[in-house]
């Protein structure tokens, strides 16, 4: 990704970029450079959704609804809405670039994560990720091979839902995705058919398609043939962020950087990924309640149960007392 001027929101990729950074209108390789901003070239219902009062509202919806949000057919590209509500980290992520031919509008976070493209109808066409030149260079990466980003050289990958040829500012929302299967996945983007393979691994009970070797967006796919999501590593060294995967402190293991966190998107829900991923652990919290619930029942019932006995002994005793007192004044 290419820092040029314009847009104020700051994003970290690396150690090289401070929050402090004013980030600018970015377009990811150097073969696409954004074009000036055009004002004009949106729907007017656009320009709200970009705002930082009705992102937090996404977000917050996301985390009462996140493992029950219902999925999608994804026969047509999926909503922005629909991506947040499912992925709570989105209501960090912020609009940082005009819209780029063959991409679309960028969505990215202040911290290193997946970075999403949008078309005029706010309808997510692509991901992107991106990693540090040092790391080498592969073949499933985006044409040249680096470009400059705070002045760090940086690599960069994106994942097409549909064909870049197809992502245009006129485009249909009702347009066929290639998100049904990876045979499908793979016509909209070429390079992975030599570069990419089934992992004998899985995540969170997907499949994981990826590269056997280097730094890459790995492929999430479901037990239905579709695309469920995608992850990308980020270090461990540059800290921990409430959108990775795994809790703070937790990191895993990783080829690349020794330890790393997760950053995923996730297309279709994923109950037991909501349930145990960073600090969204619904499942396991409604578990907690439940069993607390339970337990509460039992001490309760328990208790009312020996105050009954204890109340019944009680009346018995009276009984007794009261009878021999009866008796007593008989006889006296």
């Amino acid at each position: 990704m290419a820092i040029t001027s314009g847009s104020r929101w700051p994003r970290l990729m690396g150690a090289a970029l401070a929050l402090t950074v004013p980030l600018a209108a970015t377009a990811c390789g150097a073969t696409n450079p954004a074009p000036q901003k055009n004002p004009t070239s949106r729907p007017p219902a656009h320009h709200s959704s970009g705002s930082q009062t009705g992102t937090a509202k996404a977000g917050s919806k996301g985390k009462r609804s996140g493992a029950t949000v219902k999925a999608l057919p994804l026969t047509t590209l999926p909503p922005l809405t629909y991506e947040k509500n499912l992925n709570r980290w989105l209501k960090h992520t912020h609009e940082i670039s005009s819209f780029i031919p063959g991409m679309g509008y960028h969505w990215a976070a202040p911290f290193p994560s997946l970075v999403l493209m949008a078309n005029n109808v706010d309808q997510v066409t692509a991901v992107e990720a991106d990693f540090p030149q040092k790391l080498g260079t592969y073949p499933w990466y985006d044409p040249p091979d680096t470009a400059p980003n705070g002045g760090v050289a940086f690599n960069s990958e994106h994942l097409y839902f549909v064909s870049p040829t197809a992502i245009t500012p006129t485009m249909s929302a009702t347009l066929p995705t290639n998100l049904g299967s990876w045979a499908s996945f793979e016509m909209a983007n070429p390079r992975l058919t030599s570069t990419y393979a089934k992992s004998p691994t899985t995540y969170r009970g997907d499949a994981v398609y990826a590269p056997k070797s280097g730094p890459a967006i790995k492929v999430l796919v479901a037990s239905s043939g579709k695309i469920a999501g995608f992850m990308v590593s980020e270090p461990a060294s540059w800290g921990w962020r409430p959108g990775y995967a795994e809790a703070q402190g937790k990191p895993v293991k990783s080829p690349q950087y020794g330890t790393a966190y997760h950053s995923v998107l996730w297309l279709l829900p994923n109950k037991m990924a909501h349930s145990q991923t960073g600090t969204a652990r619904t499942g396991v919290k409604r578990a907690g309640r439940a069993v607390k619930r339970g337990g509460k029942t039992l001490v309760h019932k328990a208790k009312t149960g020996t105050k009954t006995a204890v109340h019944d002994t009680k009346r018995a005793g009276n009984k007794v007392v009261n009878q021999t007192k009866s008796g007593t004044s008989g006889t006296t």
